[in-house]
């Protein structure tokens, strides 16, 4: 699959992507770890997409600072350490359709429409310390 496919569905909302040449074992362990609530990419994949986002931002996230909670805050930096929905809501003590509803917000607050562009996002504009 082109680049340009990939990343249209990735902006999409697409959960993963696992290429057509990758061993069985690759798509029964994206499979598993997108049923869990979090996301699969190839580094290769990841690279494209942060290099697009990075190179123009303002055509894929809004303008202006957003503000978030501490809690919000919480769950965005877990989730940029590819912590799923259970484990964050372990980490947490909440329970895990809690966690898939502030996800939901942060993305909407955003403007993007999956959890690897939130993590970009995240990443790219500052929103989480390095650990």
């Amino acid at each position: 699959m082109d680049e340009e496919t990939i990343l249209k569905a990735i902006a999409s909302g697409a959960k993963g992507y696992v290429d057509e040449a990758a061993p069985a074992s690759e798509f029964v362990q994206a499979i598993r770890i997108v049923n869990q609530g979090s996301v699969w990419a190839p580094r290769r994949v990841l690279s494209m997409f942060i290099e697009r986002v990075t190179s123009s931002p303002g055509r894929i996230f809004p303008a202006g600072r957003v503000t978030f909670t501490d809690r919000e805050k919480e769950v965005l930096e877990m989730l940029v350490a590819g912590r799923s929905n259970k484990e964050i809501g372990a980490a947490l003590g909440i329970e895990e359709r809690t966690v898939k509803a502030h996800v939901a917000k942060l993305m909407r607050k955003v403007g993007v429409q999956n959890r690897i562009a939130l993590s970009v996002h995240a990443i790219t504009h500052s929103l989480v310390t390095a650990k």
